[in-house]
């Protein structure tokens, strides 16, 4: 491989291949690979992962540190998912991690998919770099997930328990929160902002069997003021402009908080982390006039935050393409608690069908047409885009 589409066509041909949970193939590559581990922490949890490294990150940085960081999915170039100080690999980087990890694979007993690919390929980068910090966020559930290999990170994270992807985790809340619980290690510390007091007694049982100790950093966020822009009072912090907007983003704070405490970072590095974290798609504003927002909630709890703080708006007109593994009436029915909602398809594999959506008695939109059509003359004030991280990609890759 010599460019970067030689990349992409390679991973995306192991695509087929689907998701395989376990944790055989990842430790077979590191060994054979020689990697070892570097100081990492470990994010978890239905929503809220990515603003929570998100925060980390920036503090982090602010503390003097150099920082990895592994996410997904991206929102403007696909090398977001690997970065350094907040920078996507570079494309000689790229080329030259994926070669190393294609010539291992070849030879491993079984194929790895392209998540497993792509984790390695942020391992060898990584293990090039050389980071004071690695933050690993999960790409589905925990237990079994291709990041989970970790042996012995600073702390865990679990942000928040929701429903999503059912049929890979469990119908429950309870065995969704076990996959996710997975990541704890013994003796490392776990941090948390659940709110749903048996999924906490079932987080401390788990913390019991394996020596790990359990913190609640809700109780951190002492004040939150909700606004164009979100004001948080943390314990033993001055109030602080959240660099991330929205009531939920206190807590996924809260939870960065704690973890950077733990590790003994300065206040003046956490204060500036909080005020300084960007992050794509989460209520982002890409547009004053007209003023538009792009908003990745792709699941009822993630719709319930956005209209949360979405109601802060004077006149809203929303956009929306809703994957067909998801609850689109009951997404559907919240956002219309904030203005019109227009929905539309977009080319991707789980995308709903232009017929699905107008069977089911959608207001149905070609999207482009459309909103090059409200760019020209807005029907409201603010218009907001939502339904999938993947979508936002789009319209974002759209406007500019």
């Amino acid at each position: 491989m010599k460019t970067r589409q030689d990349v992409f066509d390679w991973l995306s041909g192991q695509l087929r291949f689907g998701i395989k949970p376990g944790l055989e193939r990842m430790s077979w590559m590191i060994e054979q690979l020689g990697l070892e581990e570097r100081p990492s922490i470990h994010v978890a949890g239905t929503n809220g992962k990515g603003s929570t490294v998100a925060f980390l990150r920036a503090m982090a940085m602010e503390n003097g540190l150099s920082v990895g960081t592994f996410t997904s999915p991206y929102i403007i170039q696909f090398e977001e998912r690997i970065m350094l100080n907040g920078e996507p690999i570079p494309e000689d980087a790229l080329v030259a991690v994926a070669n190393r990890v294609k010539a291992c694979a070849d030879d491993a007993p079984e194929t790895l998919t392209e998540f497993e690919l792509l984790t390695m390929m942020a391992w060898c980068y990584f293990d090039d770099t050389r980071p004071d910090l690695i933050i690993w966020e999960v790409g589905l559930g925990g237990r079994l997930d291709s990041t989970n290999v970790l042996k012995q990170p600073l702390a865990t994270i679990v942000t928040s328990i929701g429903h999503d992807h059912q049929g890979i985790l469990g119908d429950t809340l309870e065995e969704i929160a076990l996959e996710k619980y997975g990541i704890m290690k013994r003796s490392v510390p776990m941090f948390h902002s659940i709110e749903k007091k048996s999924l906490i007694e079932l987080l401390h049982q788990r913390g019991k069997t394996i020596d790990a100790s359990i913190h609640d950093v809700r109780p951190l966020v002492k004040k939150v003021i909700d606004g164009a822009e979100t004001v948080v009072t943390y314990q033993d912090l001055p109030s602080v402009v959240l660099g991330l907007t929205g009531h939920h983003q206190a807590y996924n704070g809260a939870c960065a908080v704690a973890v950077a405490r733990h590790l003994g970072w300065s206040d003046d590095a956490i204060r500036r982390g909080l005020e300084r974290a960007q992050h794509p798609g989460r209520y982002e504003l890409v547009s004053k006039r007209p003023r538009i927002i792009l908003d990745g909630a792709h699941n009822q709890e993630g719709i319930e935050a956005l209209v949360l703080q979405a109601k802060q708006e004077r006149s809203v007109t929303v956009l929306t393409a809703i994957l067909e593994d998801k609850d689109r009436d009951t997404m559907v029915r919240s956002l219309q608690q904030v203005g019109d909602v227009y929905e539309t398809t977009f080319d991707f594999p789980r995308s709903r069908t232009k017929a699905q959506l107008e069977k089911d008695g959608a207001r149905f939109v070609e999207w482009e047409a459309w909103l090059q059509n409200w760019i020209e003359s807005p029907t409201n004030e603010t218009l907001i885009v939502t339904g999938s991280l993947y979508f936002i990609s789009e319209v974002r890759r759209f406007l500019s």
